[in-house]
């Protein structure tokens, strides 16, 4: 028979034992919020991003957590809308995230962060470079160079290394917040180097609009190039409306376009594209080959610059928590603070207002693949 007493006392000090060993996994966890378009027309650059986020959160929890305590990623979904950015941000908050990682696009992010202001959180995107955030003492910062950068860097490479003197832009103004200063500093630089703009046309991807009218309007001056500011869909089809009617041009698009889709769906029609981007995914790189050996171990493909960006952003904000000890408060700070952040190619620099400083690449599609041909250093 057992002896009552000694038995109360062995589960009190098997108590005592197990206390100091799971005692960190008793902390209440830091909720993280995450917000992208993951179902509609564009959705595949938001499920990247989610993707990378996802994997970073998995590796920082298995390793221990920030200050012992793990990482609670909340996912929405904005829909890919303004509307649905700003109540993905009203669920966050109300969920008591201490930081938001999104959106995908800049007009997403534009709608969706004065509700994260007005609730006092951070808003962190790897993605959204709409210059009309840039240079502003707040709490949006971003791992990706401003549409400003991006702009200029293109059109000097255009112009001086490519020697084209006339250019057409198409752009779609459903994310006019991205598209509308890419293609403003393009324009401006371009022809401050001695270039020509010889069409700027308008889109809304939401309407499906019909392409063919739209290049024969880009085709009336003959510009050598044509400049699409558009999701990678959308650039497929208007490369491939462009090669029915028979016209070569030189063919570039922003970073948003690039993606799988526009390969598989764009095919003959987008070979020798070429485009700027931030992140270099041929990059040699051992951090960026464990990467892509993970990512594509974990979701059964390979991963994109999205996803990558993604990831790397969400490791700068949980080195950001475990500095500010998990707080919202005083998190902006502690994340410029960071000063130089080693990514999965390279240095990532925050300056005092929260925007990326880094290199960007030009990339060249050849063989269905993007393949970088040249590097730009940070402007000053």
């Amino acid at each position: 028979m057992i002896d009552g007493k000694n038995f109360l006392l062995r589960l009190l000090t098997l108590f005592l034992l197990i206390v100091p060993v799971t005692g960190c996994s008793l902390q209440p966890g830091i909720p993280v919020g995450f917000s992208a378009a993951l179902t509609g027309k564009q959705n595949e650059q938001g499920v990247n991003l989610r993707n990378g986020v996802e994997l970073a959160v998995e590796e920082i929890n298995a390793a221990g957590g920030v200050n012992g305590r793990i990482l609670e990623l909340r996912v929405e979904d904005d829909l890919g809308t303004e509307e649905g950015a700003r109540q993905a941000e009203r669920r966050l908050l109300g969920a008591g995230v201490v930081a938001i990682l999104g959106h995908m696009t800049s007009s997403q992010t534009l709608a969706g962060y004065p509700e994260a202001e007005a609730g006092g959180i951070p808003l962190l995107s790897a993605t959204a470079s709409t210059s009309l955030m840039t240079g502003k003492r707040d709490l949006f910062l971003r791992t990706v160079v401003s549409t400003d950068d991006m702009g200029r860097g293109f059109a000097s490479y255009i112009r001086q290394e490519r020697g084209l003197k006339r250019l057409a832009i198409i752009l779609d103004q459903d994310n006019t917040a991205y598209s509308t200063p890419m293609a403003q500093t393009f324009q401006d630089t371009f022809t401050r180097l001695g270039g020509e703009i010889s069409a700027q046309l308008p889109f809304s991807a939401r309407q499906s609009p019909d392409f063919f009218p739209l290049v024969e309007q880009l085709m009336e001056d003959q510009p050598e190039g044509v400049l699409i500011i558009a999701s990678p869909a959308d650039t497929a089809l208007i490369a491939q409306a462009i090669n029915l009617k028979n016209w070569k041009p030189a063919l570039f698009t922003s970073s948003w376009g690039q993606g799988a889709s526009l390969i598989q769906n764009g095919g003959s029609a987008v070979e020798d594209m070429e485009t700027i981007i931030a992140f270099d995914m041929n990059d040699s790189s051992p951090a960026l080959q464990a990467f892509k050996d993970r990512y594509e171990k974990r979701f059964g493909q390979a991963p994109n610059f999205i996803a990558a960006e993604g990831f790397e952003t969400m490791k700068m904000l949980a080195v950001a928590l475990q500095a500010n000890r998990g707080k919202s408060q005083g998190l902006a700070q502690a994340l410029i603070n960071l000063n130089d952040f080693q990514g999965l190619t390279g240095l990532i620099r925050l300056d005092e207002y929260g925007d990326a400083i880094r290199p960007l690449y030009i990339q060249k599609i050849g063989e269905r693949r993007f393949q970088t041909i040249h590097r730009t250093e940070p402007l000053p």
